[in-house]
Formats: structure tokens, sequence, C-alpha cells
């Protein structure tokens, strides 16, 4: 019979019988792709319990690199955390720092092992315990202790796994916060990021976060200003600091520090100078941020018309697309901005166009003369365009 001739009560059930067919080949695929995978991992386990130093370590590298696929593998590893082969310790380590969450049975292994004699064992299973996350939050006060190892590479290892475990650690902040302090760059960044993990519960770190902006690092200096932004209104004390790194010779440096300022928050009067001042920056990431922060003023970022309306030529298309949003928001304090923003009805990019449609739309009737080419644009090839020429022309003959 005619597919097109079955009944139509009859469709329904035999849609439904396809899709559990299909609903059980895809399990018993993904159960095969499994129980190779265990497979293999057996295969490996084995290698790494009775093979030659040479084998072992082989064994445990293609343990690490199948990464959580691999956690059949966890008991085997823990085991090895206390083989007398430095490298094979070292190993193990990496490969359950691989594995994730899926490593959590390890636990008291790594947490014994941040004991270990050899630096870079230790911060290979520091490293392990922050990529658990949450759930190994029994290990800080060994990773807190951590902090103050003689090896850099142990200290940052403990710093990440602190963070990466997050407000169930915030008990370590005044010794993350101490450790900003230490001469060694990557230390210092990651005791930074993990503050930064803590958010508001690390508001007594932003002194010392502010001092770190003018560190040599311009990773400790970019990690330092997400910090304080994630930190949030606590950090009100670093706005002048921040404003200060918004002049950074790295970019990344006051990106940041941009969007720190953003969390925090600051009144319209203190803000718009500051994101007019982003408008002019050399990276259009920066240039981005500004634009959008005043877009989303609405008319308190009136003084920021004339930027604005420069900025409707600057060479990124994402600058020009929120510059023009923007003067559409501030709507009525933005009456010059009608010619500049009719220019724009021309530019390359249908999301700019659009943006400019939308924009005259909001000024209403002040943008009575852009009505010709906002007609003219609902014959254009982008259909976001012309829905928003259209749009726009309706609101102004409206007014």
């Amino acid at each position: 019979m005619r597919k097109d001739l079955l009944p139509m009560s009859r469709r329904p059930l035999l849609r439904l019988i396809g899709l559990s067919l299909l609903a059980a080949i895809s399990l018993n695929h993904a159960a095969f792709a499994q129980e190779r995978a265990d497979t293999q991992t057996q295969a490996l386990v084995r290698r790494l319990q009775g093979g030659d130093r040479r084998d072992r370590l082989a064994a445990v590298e293609e343990l690490k690199a199948r990464g959580a696929a691999a956690k059949a593998a966890v008991p085997a590893l823990s085991a090895a955390l206390k083989d007398p082969d430095d490298d094979l310790r070292k190993a193990a380590a990496a490969a359950l720092g691989r594995m994730g969450p899926e490593a959590r049975s390890a636990l008291q292994a790594l947490t014994d092992a941040l004991r270990d004699g050899n630096g870079s064992a230790r911060s290979n299973a520091a490293f392990a315990l922050g990529q658990v996350g949450a759930e190994a939050e029994p290990a800080v006060p060994a990773l807190t202790e951590l902090l103050k190892d003689e090896s850099p590479w142990a200290r940052a290892g403990a710093a990440h796994a602190l963070g990466r475990i997050g407000g169930q650690a915030k008990a370590a902040a005044p010794a993350l916060t101490e450790l900003l302090k230490d001469q060694n760059e990557g230390v210092r960044r990651d005791a930074a990021e993990a503050l930064g993990r803590f958010g508001e519960a690390a508001e007594a770190a932003a002194p010392a976060l502010i001092l770190l902006l003018k560190d040599g690092s311009a990773s400790a200096r970019k990690t330092a200003a997400e910090a304080l932004g994630r930190i949030g209104p606590g950090a009100r004390g670093a706005v002048p600091a921040l404003k200060e790194s918004m002049k950074d010779q790295e970019f990344v440096v006051r990106m940041n520090a941009a969007q720190a300022l953003g969390r925090i928050g600051l009144e319209p009067a203190e803000a718009v100078p500051v994101w007019v001042g982003s408008l002019r920056d050399a990276s259009e990431h920066v240039r981005r941020y500004g634009a959008e922060a005043l877009a989303g003023m609405g008319p308190e970022a009136r003084a920021a018309v004339p930027a604005l309306i420069e900025s409707l030529k600057d060479r990124d298309r994402f600058v020009r697309l929120s510059a023009a949003k923007g003067l559409g928001n501030i709507a009525g304090e933005a009456g010059a901005s009608v010619p500049p923003l009719v220019e724009l009805l021309k530019d390359e990019e249908p999301l700019v166009r659009a943006a400019a449609a939308t924009a005259l739309g909001k000024l209403g009737g002040e943008a009575r003369t852009a009505l010709p080419a906002l007609n003219e644009l609902q014959k254009d090839r982008a259909t976001v365009v012309r829905l928003a020429a259209a749009e726009a022309v309706n609101k102004i003959a409206s007014h």
C-alpha cells in the first residue's frame, strides 16, 4: 500500500515506531562504544600494573589522552600515586587531572599526593583536585597548606585548585591574598584568578588586587582586573585604579578593566566619560564594549551623542552597530544624529543598516527627513534590513 494512502490514524503510530527504532539503535551503538572503550581501558590498566617501566609510562600517557573516557582506570591510577617511580606518580596525577569530575573517587589519594616528595607530583595532584571541582572541598585544608610550598608549580597548582573548587574554598582567601605578593608571576596570577572565582566573598582582597594592577606581568594585571570585576560592587574602591588601567599598554588589560568597571557599576556622570574614552581605544574589543555600554544607558548617555556619532564611522562593524543602537536609545536627545544615521543606511553590513534604520525609527518625528532613504531601503536584499526599514517608516509616520 502506498504511504500516502495509509489511514491518517496509522501515520502517527508508524512515526512513533520509527522513532523508537532509531532510539534503540542509538542506545545500542552508545553501549557498544562504551564497552569497547572499557575494554581498551582495561588493556591499558593491565599494562600499567604489569609492564616494564617504559610500557607502564606509555600506558599512563594513553590513559591521560583518553581523559574521562578512561574513568574505569581511576582505581589503578590512584594506586600508581604511591609508586616508587617519580615519573610514574607525576604521570598518574596528570592523567587523573584529565578525567575531571570522573576522578572524584581518587579524592583521598590525590589529597595524600599533595605531600609527595616530588614538586611536580604535588603540583599535578593539586591540579587534578581542581578539575574534580566543588566535590574536592574536603581537600581545601591540604591545598591551603600547599600554598606555602617551596615549589612555585605546587603553589600555583594549589591556587588553581582552590579557585576551581569555588565558594566552598573561600576560607583560603586570606592565604591566597598573601600569595598575590609571591615572587613568581604565575603564582600571583593564579592566586588572583582564584580570588576572582570566590566573587564577593573575596572583597577583603580588593586592596591587594588593586596593587596587582601595577604588576610588571600583563597576565597578572589582567587577572587582577578580572578578579575585581567578579567581586562586584564590593570592589568600588578599585574604580580609580581601574580607570587608570584603561590606559594600559596591553589591550587585554584595558578590556578586563572596562568589564570590571561595568560589573562594579558606575553612576551615569562617572560612566559616560569612561565609555566615551574607550571609543577611542586602539582595540576594537574595547571600543565595542564602550559603545555597547553607552547603548545600554539610554537617555542617561546623552552627553555621549557627539562621540557616538563619530563612532558611526568606526572601521569595526560591531562598533558602528552599537553606536547606532545607542543613538536610538538616547532618542530625543540625539536629533543631530539623523544625517549620519541616514548615511549609515548605505553601510556594507546588513545588520548595521538594520540598526541604523531602527535607530531612526526610535527618533520618531525628528527623523522625518530620513523617510525617502528608509522607503528606498525597503527594497534591500536583506530581509532583516527591509523589516527594520518598514518598522522605522511606520514609527516616524505615526508622529
